[in-house]
């Protein structure tokens, strides 16, 4: 059966409709594409697509090079850490570490009789005038095994050095430090008196430990117990220590006494 001249009057209308819709388009569209607005924000877009790009780029390198200085730094402080390792056990340290005196290391300046003190608490408000004081004392221990820290016109100081000095031959011979006169005596004193517990003079280094001041040498004399003492808590630093009297001789002179 035919289509009637309606419908085919219809259907042609409609492809003519759509084809020509159609053309309209694909002319707009081309039309658009060429206009100066089209362009200009397609460049737009473009332009903002390559900054972004380029800023991303530059972020990337940014934190590659701050991951370089952040790895470089952590190195540095790790180098520097097994340095600081390293001068602690090597031939000498601050009093706030240790000294090493020919292969007897001597934990710091320890209180009498006793256990060094934490000296990581001492040097938590450490300042300048500390530092130089501990340096200081740091340089007089290298001296001999044996210091004493006396003042010049204090008799307890006299009779340690006395007994010391000229009862006893001691190798090396004990290095005497006159707080009195010496520049940094007062804050050396209290330092001293921090680190051993003995805030008075005399006061008798032997390996960096506190033995005691005048009545102590005095004891140890009388009841020959100082060179064993030394021979003991010296080691292999004290070379010799004897009595400049014989046994006998020195047991009469204290009769006669």
């Amino acid at each position: 059966m035919m289509p009637s001249q309606r419908r085919f009057k219809a259907i042609s209308l409609f492809v003519i409709v759509t084809i020509v819709i159609i053309f309209y388009m694909s002319s707009a569209g081309q039309q658009t594409r060429s206009s100066p607005f089209y362009t200009k924000t397609q460049q737009a877009l473009q332009d903002r697509q390559y900054e972004e790009a380029a800023k991303q780029r530059d972020a990337d390198s940014v934190g590659s090079r701050l991951k370089a200085a952040e790895d470089q730094a952590k190195k540095a402080a790790d180098d520097k850490h097994a340095k600081v390792k390293d001068s602690v056990e090597g031939d000498a340290k601050s009093v706030a570490g240790r000294v090493k005196l020919d292969g007897d290391k001597v934990p710091g300046v320890a209180a009498q009789g006793g256990k060094p003190r934490d000296q990581a608490a001492m040097n938590e408000h450490e300042t300048p005038e500390d530092h130089e004081v501990e340096m200081e004392l740091n340089a007089i221990l290298r001296k001999s095994p044996t210091i004493v820290f006396s003042k010049s016109y204090c008799p307890y100081s006299k009779m340690a050095k006395h007994i010391l000095l000229d009862k006893y031959t001691i190798v090396p011979e004990p290095y005497v430090v006159e707080l009195d006169l010496h520049p940094l005596g007062p804050k050396l004193q209290e330092f001293l008196g921090h680190m051993t517990g003995r805030r008075t003079v005399p006061n008798v280094l032997l390996m960096g430990k506190s033995i005691g001041g005048g009545d102590d040498m005095q004891e140890l004399d009388e009841t020959d117990a100082l060179v064993e003492k030394f021979k003991t808590m010296g080691g292999t630093r004290i070379t010799k220590v004897e009595h400049r009297e014989a046994r006998g001789e020195k047991k009469a002179s204290r009769r006669r006494a």
